[in-house]
């Protein structure tokens, strides 16, 4: 899967935007499973055109994935 990246930080900056509209930032994201590497990819859409964003290079599990959208989220509400 040959995706869009973004840096943390612009990660966090879409998440402020989609906060601002009130929407569910943990509802939002999407894990694909990237099979010809092995990984987790963690995805959020973005704001102005409908493309997703890889978020970071890839986790070896969910549980990684989702605990990085939660620090991701926890910046959000933090520098909001």
């Amino acid at each position: 899967m040959d995706n869009q990246r973004v840096t943390e930080q612009q990660a966090v900056a879409m998440l402020q935007v989609w906060n601002s509209l009130g929407r569910d930032l943990a509802a939002l994201a999407r894990l694909h499973p990237d099979n010809s590497k092995k990984l987790i990819v963690l995805m959020l859409p973005g704001y102005r055109c409908n493309q997703w964003y890889q978020v970071g290079d890839g986790y070896s599990c969910y549980t990684e994935a989702l605990t990085s959208l939660g620090c991701l989220i926890d910046k959000t509400r933090v520098s909001a």
